[in-house]
């Protein structure tokens, strides 16, 4: 499986070619809006979460809560597993997208390596990573 992690421009303007299991993480602070639609596609399923870039203790907006984290993985187990890309994105590409990328890589054995995705992302945020690897392990 192809890992992709957008921004926000990028994922808007990325036309799928295959399969494409795309994983939206919106924002309560900063909403994309109907304007940032992705490509119409039938390669496309789209799931869409709701959590910003923040730890227990600190930053603003809605916590990556453990229901959620659940959902997701769910999701992804059931409806995303087999396709050909995963795309995650968010506004930035730099915090939320790849924590998930990275979580559900780890989780799901999408075979890249771990190091070389914190290297080149290294603002991953480590909060939602844990509450995603911490997740799988109840529900998996």
């Amino acid at each position: 499986m192809k890992l992709l992690i957008l921004g926000l421009a990028d994922a808007v303007n990325y036309i799928p070619t295959d399969l494409t299991y795309a994983i939206r993480i919106d924002s309560e602070l900063i909403p994309f809006g109907s304007d940032f639609a992705l490509q119409d596609s039938d390669l496309y399923t789209i799931t869409q979460y709701v959590f910003d870039d923040r730890t227990p203790h600190e930053g603003d907006g809605k916590l990556l809560e453990e229901k959620t984290a659940s959902q997701l993985i769910d999701d992804f187990k059931h409806r995303g597993l087999h396709y050909d890309t995963l795309l995650v994105h968010c506004i930035m590409a730099k915090n939320r997208s790849p924590a998930v990328g990275m979580a559900l890589n780890d989780i799901f054995k999408i075979g890249y390596n771990l190091s070389e995705l914190q290297h080149k992302y290294p603002d991953a945020n480590k909060y939602i990573y844990e509450t995603l690897i911490t997740a799988a392990k109840k529900i998996l």
